[in-house]
């Protein structure tokens, strides 16, 4: 039993070891920015992550005006990143892009705070904070940086980002609509119908208006939403749905 407990001890003690190492800071002072970016660096490297946000924050603190500080708050922001400690990462990214707003690696930390976000994209039950944020960020990228290497990325992204969106507020109408709350719901559709028709939920989200118009007793309206997406989406199965409620009528 005591070799077992000693062994567990040793495993522990790598355990600590590897997740992380203690900085002595005031080691820091006395060596120059560029030793102390190699440290960080080594840190990283070694994904010491913990141990290397130090070391990098220690940098920007000993020596403000030294033109290693932006890198050295991106590599804090990836140290963040790569430990899943998000809202440090973000902070490091924004704290670099206001403070350094025409280096050349602005594109990157902007698509950083774009991933960071869209890593955290909940289900479409759930609030979409993380998803609008995401969504900004990487329209922010795609509009003042075109050409940069990014681009391909952040508008697969934003595609998908958008059809979440987009399903978070049919998804909203649908509660509304069992709630027989059909101003609600219609509200909720026409931000659909209005900002994400190129998405795949614009035909339910047609249909649904339909649905709700029929309800209210308006089937003038219902027919004119008819006619829209009969138009934009004639093979859709909603459109099937949608002739047969109106036919009843």
């Amino acid at each position: 039993m005591n070799k077992f407990w000693t062994s567990i001890a040793g495993f522990a003690v790598v355990l600590l070891v590897g997740c992380g190492k203690d900085i002595d800071l005031e080691d820091l002072e006395k060596k120059t920015p560029e030793e102390i970016y190699t440290i960080g660096q080594k840190e990283m490297n070694e994904r010491h992550y913990g141990a290397a946000v130090k070391v990098f924050d220690g940098l920007e603190r000993l020596h403000p005006y030294s033109k290693l500080v932006a890198n050295a708050q991106l590599r804090a922001g990836e140290c963040n990143y790569n430990s899943k400690k998000y809202s440090e990462a973000s902070s490091s990214f924004e704290i670099f892009v206001k403070t350094h707003p025409i280096h050349e690696q602005v594109p990157y930390a902007i698509y950083m705070l774009g991933l960071i976000n869209y890593e955290q994209m909940p289900i479409v039950e759930r609030d979409q904070d993380a998803t609008v944020e995401s969504l900004q960020y990487l329209e922010e990228l795609c509009d003042r940086y075109p050409d940069c290497k990014y681009i391909k990325d952040a508008k697969e992204k934003i595609v998908k980002l958008r059809e979440q969106l987009a399903g978070r507020e049919v998804y909203v109408a649908r509660y509304y609509q069992g709630k027989e709350n059909y101003a609600a719901a219609i509200n909720r559709l026409n931000v659909v119908i209005e900002q994400y028709s190129d998405t795949i939920h614009a035909p339910e989200a047609l249909h649904r208006l339909i649905e709700c118009y029929v309800a209210m007793g308006e089937i003038e309206e219902a027919l004119l939403v008819f006619g829209v997406l009969k138009n934009n989406h004639p093979k859709s199965i909603w459109t099937g749905h949608a002739s047969a409620i109106l036919q009843k009528k």
